[in-house]
């Protein structure tokens, strides 16, 4: 039996796409027109800025832009029948400056978003590979001080998934410092972000249905990892993508029958959706 929906939150890296290298797939870009011309209200939620988000539709050869753009982990929401961009949460300048400077003594590398601008705190392997691969403004802080010049709603570090359960150890005292108001959570292999506590995909997706009279009983979110759990466990319809992290497939409705990297999210909508 097909499950009718109104809404779908997608998240992007191993969710629509096999990695942040690869585009969209002929596949998945169809069963999302397909979706939005069965009117269907669809959307990207990623923990990418809004900057980033709104050239997707154009560089995956879509034939218009999504509905909703979740960005920055849920701490911003772009509507675009309103034209209306709102950021929800940040980190607070003196919390920034604690985590990078620590990330700094550890040996890693981190990047932000502000000002529409992705600053890395200095010129790593994963700033020159993600500049060659990406379309949007990219630099390097003169000094690390400027990584903390102003608030940001997210801190990007690339530690490799080996490294993840010592790194949220080594952490736990820095967000104690911050009054627990910061949170790390896994957001990519290899990746962990450092986010406003009360940031989750969840919470700027119900603002969206919220504002268009959707039931959160009819929508279904599509992602693969931690900063996807509070989006799949509270959307009508969870889906996490079989090549997904094991929290997330704990709390999923349904884990998907093909990964990502074999058109997952398609093969999934055509299956059970459309």
């Amino acid at each position: 039996m097909k499950r009718q929906i109104k809404a779908a939150s997608c998240d992007i890296d191993a969710t629509l796409v096999g990695d942040y290298t690869k585009s969209l797939s002929d596949e998945n870009r169809r069963a999302i027109e397909d979706l939005m011309d069965a009117g269907v209200k669809v959307g990207l939620a990623s923990g990418r800025a809004y900057e980033d988000l709104k050239t997707y539709p154009e560089n995956w050869g879509m034939k218009r832009p999504f509905d909703f753009y979740i960005g920055l982990n849920g701490a911003s929401l772009y509507d675009d029948t309103m034209k209306e961009n709102r950021i929800f949460f940040q980190i607070e300048r003196e919390h920034i400056k604690l985590i990078v400077e620590e990330i700094d003594k550890l040996g890693l590398d981190c990047h932000i978003y502000v000002d529409g601008i992705t600053l890395f705190s200095k010129a790593s392997d994963r700033f020159l590979k993600i500049k060659e691969t990406k379309h949007r403004s990219f630099a390097v802080a003169k000094d690390l001080s400027e990584m903390y010049a102003k608030k940001t709603s997210k801190i990007l570090i690339n530690c490799g998934d080996e490294r993840m359960p010592e790194i949220r150890e080594h952490f736990k005292p820095i967000l104690e410092a911050t009054g627990n108001n910061v949170k790390l959570v896994r957001t990519s292999p290899g990746c962990m972000e450092f986010v406003p506590a009360k940031a989750n995909k969840f919470f700027a997706l119900q603002k969206y249905c919220e504002a268009h009279d959707i039931d959160i009983k009819d929508v279904a979110a599509f992602g693969d990892t931690t900063n996807d759990n509070e989006m799949i466990e509270g959307a009508g319809l969870g889906v996490c993508m079989c090549n997904g992290s094991d929290d997330t497939k704990a709390l999923a409705d349904v884990i998907s029958e093909y990964p990502a990297a074999e058109d997952g999210f398609a093969r999934f909508v055509y299956r059970h959706i459309l």
